[in-house]
């Protein structure tokens, strides 16, 4: 049996063929290509500042359960002293202000970046 090509061209579209379920197309679209993965319920950054802020506050209900407030009122007058050292310096101050109006500069005056959309294929 000796075929041509367009003998077997011809042969292979008059088989029939199965209709597709209704829906597939979509469905299949709708699992790949427009899949939107869900959103975690807080950034990292936030997880990471509530965590922080955790730990700082049990560090401190364990020092006072342990030997009262005495220490921890010292601790904080010593951070505070520092604190207030440090931006109490001209220096630190320029620097604050710096990144102040970079972070406003930033984040108010420049313009956002237009979100690109999927491709629609049809």
């Amino acid at each position: 049996m000796n075929y041509s090509e367009n003998d077997l061209e011809r042969a292979l579209f008059n088989l029939p063929l199965e209709e597709t379920p209704a829906g597939m197309r979509a469905s299949i679209l709708a699992r790949t290509v427009y899949h939107r993965h869900a959103l975690p319920a807080v950034k990292p950054w936030e997880a990471w500042l509530i965590g922080g802020c955790l730990a700082a506050i049990a560090w401190l209900v364990v020092l006072v359960l342990r030997e009262g407030p005495a220490p921890i009122i010292a601790a904080l007058d010593t951070i505070g002293a520092a604190i207030l050292y440090v931006v109490s310096q001209p220096s630190a101050v320029l620097w604050i202000a710096v990144g102040g109006a970079a972070s406003v500069w930033l984040s108010h005056l420049t313009p956002p970046i237009a979100r690109s959309k999927p491709a629609v294929r049809r």
